[in-house]
């Protein structure tokens, strides 16, 4: 018996069509992706439950509202830790509408001997939690919170009462 010589070229150059191309393509682009999910009966019929009882449009979107929940959930409890510059001070993004940014640039500026506005605003923070004003300003929000709810509350029972009061023929407008 002879040998026959086997040649094997592991680059073949390969002819995609137009139809291969797209479909390649949108496997890739991940605005795209999808998953496939293998469920065994009983989590089909609890899922089927969820979407008849209107809670969910449909299994896609229960999942994805499922999915988002696990993500967020899983990354708030992993947070990582944010760097330390070379004082051991960690920076953190503040949020200002730009009108209040102009006033703490011409505080720094003209108050502050032109400090940079993020040492300012570090300062002031420091000064606010030694003197626990934080924690009092906390405590007198909360209050004025729980108050509002409370007088939302009465004028919600005192609104029901009138209609109650106008139904029976009482009270008339």
């Amino acid at each position: 018996m002879g040998h026959a010589d086997v040649t094997v070229f592991d680059n073949v150059p390969r002819r995609e069509t137009p139809l291969v191309r797209e479909r390649n393509a949108r496997r890739t682009d991940p605005e795209d992706a999808r998953i496939a999910l293998r469920c065994n009966r009983k989590e089909l019929e609890l899922i089927d439950s969820f979407v008849a009882n209107g809670e969910f449009e449909s299994r896609s979107e229960l999942l994805r509202a499922a999915m988002h929940a696990l993500l967020r959930s899983r990354s708030l409890s992993s947070e990582v830790t944010p760097p330390r510059d070379s004082e051991g001070y960690v920076e953190v993004p503040v949020r200002m509408r730009p009108h209040e940014l102009a006033e703490w640039q011409a505080f720094a500026r003209l108050v502050e001997n032109g400090q940079p506005v993020r040492d300012v605003l570090a300062r002031v923070i420091r000064e606010l939690a030694a003197g626990r004003r934080i924690r009092d300003a906390v405590a007198y929000h909360r209050e004025g919170l729980q108050q509002a709810a409370a007088r939302q509350e009465q004028e919600s029972a005192l609104r029901e009462s009138g209609k109650s009061l106008e139904r029976k023929g009482v009270l008339g407008r």
